[in-house]
């Protein structure tokens, strides 16, 4: 399907598209961490916030936060009613906001919670995508044309969950992972360039429980770590072959962040519904639990490793742990049920509750609210993150998207 081009022709032959150091190219940031590196930001805000560069409305609602790669920010949006919902990817020019292509990637969730849910991750001139209804796309991020598209739910036997899909694809080694939930193809490597399958986890049944995949190394080997309705499991990367798995389930099988490595072979895991969070020994194939604390029970993709603590957005606050014992050294103060990343400049969070927007100064020990300011744009929860790229705030609430000055003067 072609995009719908907007003052394309005129910028496409001077866009580069290859990733740079300043671009957040996935969900999480470009290293998947919530941990930005790099940026000359300022120490500061000026009261009311920083600068307001531009205001855009999105064509369609959604949840996800943006990413910025090879010179445009890519975000995805919904349109229809509930029973015709269709999803579209947006490419906008970073420094005004204006609409440069638009493409519809397929039809996308359309119960509660409609608006479009996951964000989409740019590698080598294309992006990968997948859909509230499982499908999984790739699309050519200079033209704005699909390249494949593949329904992992017809072609795996997976299965949709209460409220759609959310998990925001990972890609390593030529291989897009997703999470369809079929039989014997809970996880699925496909190839990249065709979407050919390269991996199915045998062994492994389970639904998908809108956890998002990380790649990490336990124990000296590369795993596909991820949260399924039931366990938490590591795969082999390679191979997709199940190394290990460790019960974890609330009440509604709902996982929305993903698995953080916290020292060596260590994983902090949260999720909501009053199930709390744990930290996990991995030793070859088996998980221990090393402890767990009920009261951050994380409900967003809050959670990062920084200055050898835990950051984790669950239980109504944000909380520093002590990844060693599990001891809650401090909250952050005006913090409730946020998303954030951490920069040189400090943690900027974006909470639920109000759209209110922090800088702080995080340490191991004790932290400090240096500025703030609210959200006053843009229809629905305040639930994307908030996205850092080359001295740019991005900061998206429904259809309303906004950029902000941060860079140093």
């Amino acid at each position: 399907m072609r995009g719908l081009f907007f003052a394309w022709a005129a910028v496409a032959g001077c866009m580069a598209l290859q990733a740079r150091a300043a671009d957040w190219t996935q969900w999480r940031g470009s290293n998947r961490d919530l941990i930005i590196t790099g940026e000359q930001l300022a120490a500061s805000w000026p009261e009311g916030g920083p600068k307001r560069l531009w205001l855009a409305e999105l064509p369609g609602e959604g949840y996800s936060e943006p990413i910025v790669a090879g010179g445009a920010l890519f975000v995805t949006g919904s349109t229809g009613d509930k029973k015709s919902r269709v999803g579209h990817l947006y490419a906008l020019d970073p420094k005004s906001g204006a609409n440069r292509w638009q493409v519809e990637y397929g039809p996308e969730w359309g119960s509660s919670y409609e608006f479009a849910r996951t964000s989409p991750t740019f590698h080598e001139g294309r992006l990968y995508l997948v859909g509230g209804l499982g499908h999984v796309v790739c699309v050519d991020a200079k033209k704005g044309e699909i390249v494949w598209r593949v329904d992992s739910h017809a072609e795996f036997g997976g299965r949709n969950i209460t409220w759609g899909i959310a998990d925001n694809p990972l890609i390593y080694d030529g291989k897009v992972i997703c999470q369809p939930g079929g039989p014997d193809a809970a996880v699925v490597a496909l190839d990249v360039k065709t979407g050919r399958p390269v991996w199915k986890s045998k062994g492994l049944s389970e639904r998908s429980a809108y956890c998002s995949p990380a790649l990490l190394t336990l124990n000296g080997r590369r795993q596909v770590v991820t949260m399924l309705e039931d366990h938490v499991v590591g795969l082999d990367a390679q191979s997709g072959q199940p190394l290990w798995k460790h019960a974890h389930r609330n009440r509604h099988a709902v996982h929305p962040n993903t698995p953080v490595l916290c020292g060596k072979d260590r994983l902090f895991i949260s999720s909501g519904y009053g199930h709390g969070a744990e930290i996990l020994e991995i030793a070859g194939g088996t998980a221990k639990r090393v402890w767990s604390d009920k009261s951050s029970d994380n409900h967003f993709q809050g959670v990062a490793f920084y200055k050898g603590r835990i950051f984790s957005s669950g239980g109504g606050r944000l909380t520093c742990f002590d990844p060693a014992d599990g001891r809650a050294v401090y909250h952050v103060e005006g913090a409730k049920k946020t998303s954030f990343c951490i920069t040189p400049a400090g943690m900027i969070t974006y909470d639920e509750r109000g759209g209110t927007v922090m800088l702080v100064e995080v340490g191991s020990d004790s932290h400090r609210v240096i500025a703030s300011f609210k959200i006053d744009y843009g229809n629905g929860p305040h639930w994307s993150s908030p996205v850092v790229s080359d001295g740019v705030l991005y900061l998206r609430r429904g259809t309303g998207i906004a950029a902000f000055a941060v860079g140093a003067q």
